[in-house]
């Protein structure tokens, strides 16, 4: 096997037809080259047969230095020591004139499959990967918790979508989810997709969400690059009420109520003392009542509003092995809308549709307590009877041990 830097085309259709990150694609390479970030296209080639691929990038360490990153990959059959072997060997020696420091690398390979609990639901055929990469010389960077800038984060939440029907999905989400979703789609809560010219309404979202809910957000110039250069395999959808349809569907029950309530009252007039047709009368006023509000505050948006009420905006990007969601932001003073569980329904409906797989919810914490800053999240992402899948972290390995010491002699 030779270790080779592999041509744009070589790559892409490499990626495409083996698992990978969106962060492992061709896309993905031109924004970092026009980003002005050093990076590089390798692999293996056997008998002229591309059996790796990975867009490795260099950063900044101590002014003059470099360090690398694999950033989800490499792409390859980590089951096949010779062939993991091989392609870190030549990796290594590919970066030794490049003024490297050293390497980071955090394969997107499945170490634990749990549930929104903590508990093991399977354990993969990735656990020999360790000895690997320690015989290779490498540290393992450790089993990490919680959010961090620095590096990616360890836990997803996914959708197993494989030879599923849309009402098999369905049956599987629990009770509130299939209430609310249920719910938007009487209310009239409607999807379309944002492009580059109206991003600017998914980042007001995200801006409002942040703030609320004091999490970190990415920010306007990470989504804008990524939609120019990912094109349509970035998905921005809106949750956004059509309150004509809102108002009419608010009137037409209204009506309905109104006509149930009169032919209850007829039957509480002949019967006075029935106590079942007087809890049917109450009922029903109270029933009329909500609706009336209801349809007062569908006018009034209107009035403000016009046609149309955005709600909801979701940020995905898509690979064919996978439907991300990576963001998401709800004006809060119309949460009542649910458009959040109507966008989630039309993505892992599109997935579906597509034949992708895997519906990735995407991070988590890996913290399974109540105490956990993103235990409401959990929570949601549970209700869709997701699994978590635990990946196996980051391995760093020194390429010039000199200057790996005075780097952490540094850092210390």
């Amino acid at each position: 096997m030779e270790f080779v830097e592999l041509t744009q085309e070589e790559f892409e259709q490499y990626t495409k037809e083996n698992f990978s990150h969106f962060t492992q694609t061709l896309d993905n390479y031109r924004l970092k080259q026009d980003e002005g970030t050093e990076s590089y296209l390798v692999g293996l080639k056997h008998d002229g047969e591309v059996k790796a691929a990975c867009l490795v990038t260099l950063g900044r360490v101590m002014k003059f230095f470099n360090f690398a990153y694999t950033n989800r990959g490499p792409v390859l059959d980590y089951s096949n020591e010779n062939i993991v072997k091989a392609f870190f060997r030549g990796l290594e020696s590919f970066l030794k004139n490049k003024k490297v420091v050293y390497l980071r690398v955090d394969p997107y390979v499945v170490l634990n499959v749990r549930d929104h609990d903590g508990n093991i639901l399977e354990e993969k055929d990735s656990h020999q990967l360790f000895d690997t990469f320690k015989n290779l010389g490498y540290d393992h960077d450790g089993f990490t918790v919680g959010f961090s800038p620095d590096t990616q984060i360890r836990w997803h939440s996914t959708l197993d979508l494989k030879d599923k029907t849309e009402k098999e999905i369905f049956n599987d989400f629990d009770q509130l989810r299939k209430r609310n979703i249920k719910k938007a789609e009487k209310d009239g809560i409607k999807v379309k997709y944002l492009d580059l010219d109206d991003i600017d309404i998914f980042t007001d979202f995200m801006e409002d969400t942040s703030e609320m809910k004091e999490f970190f957000d990415r920010g306007p110039k990470f989504y804008k690059s990524r939609k120019q250069y990912f094109g349509d395999n970035v998905m921005i959808p809106l949750a956004y009420v059509d309150l004509n349809e809102y108002v009419d569907t608010l009137q037409s029950d209204v009506q309905k109520m109104q006509k149930d309530l009169n032919k209850a009252e007829k039957q509480l007039e002949r019967h006075p003392d029935n106590k079942k047709a007087q809890n049917k009368v109450k009922n029903f006023k109270e029933q009329l009542a909500n609706i009336e509000k209801k349809l007062e505050e569908g006018l009034k948006l209107r009035e403000t509003h016009g046609e149309e009420l955005p709600v909801a905006a979701s940020y995905y990007i898509n690979t064919p092995h996978e439907v991300a969601y990576l963001a998401g932001g709800t004006a809060n003073e119309f949460r009542h809308f649910a458009g959040s569980y109507s966008i989630q329904w039309e993505m892992i409906k599109y997935a579906i549709e597509h034949g992708v797989d895997i519906y990735n919810f995407y991070g988590i914490s890996g913290k399974f307590t109540e105490d956990a800053e993103d235990y409401g999240v959990i929570q949601f992402k549970k209700g869709f009877n997701a699994a978590v899948n635990e990946y196996i972290g980051d391995f760093v390995k020194p390429i010039n041990k000199t200057l790996d010491k005075l780097y952490h002699l540094l850092k210390r």
